[in-house]
């Protein structure tokens, strides 16, 4: 059981780089939010070092494979979403806070399930599963408002916008 315990935290530790490498780009390219992705992309940073101690905590070693994987994944990501662009109004921008809304709902689900099992990890005594699992849920709400106009933007032509008044 281990075994799968150490794969599905390192899938998750491979995400958390992931979305450190998109948000990392959204702090160059999206200076209107730039303290927002800055803010979210530490919070990740915390989240994945968490994830690392739950690993170690536990006896279970990171996985170069699943870091591999990750890297590969998120630089295809990168790659599709360099291509659409990450300005206002461009479809990578609406991609790639998609792709974070749906990672950060992803590790949200970690932390419940992580404090549903947790009373089999002794070592784990006195992490609040349910804090984290709070946090997640803020941080995937903000995105998700985020993604929102972004789609907006994106996915509606001005000329199909209303106009002040017609809505």
């Amino acid at each position: 059981m281990d075994k799968q315990l150490r794969r599905y935290l390192n899938d998750h530790l491979a995400g958390a780089g992931g979305a450190i490498k998109v948000l990392d780009r959204l702090v160059q390219e999206e200076t209107a939010g730039e303290d927002f992705y800055r803010h979210l992309k530490s919070q990740v940073e915390e989240d994945q070092h968490k994830l690392q101690h739950l690993l170690a905590s536990a006896g279970l070693d990171q996985s170069a494979p699943a870091r591999l994987a990750g890297a590969v994944t998120a630089e295809a990501g990168r790659l599709k979403l360099m291509w659409e662009g990450f300005e206002p109004g461009e479809l990578g921008l609406f991609e790639a806070l998609e792709m974070l809304a749906l990672g950060i709902q992803g590790k949200r689900l970690l932390w419940v399930i992580l404090g549903e099992i947790a009373p089999a990890f002794p070592e784990w005594r006195g992490i609040n599963f349910a804090h984290l699992e709070l946090a997640a849920t803020r941080q995937r709400d903000a995105v998700e408002e985020r993604r929102i106009e972004a789609g907006r933007a994106a996915l509606v032509g001005p000329e199909r916008r209303a106009t002040p008044g017609e809505a």
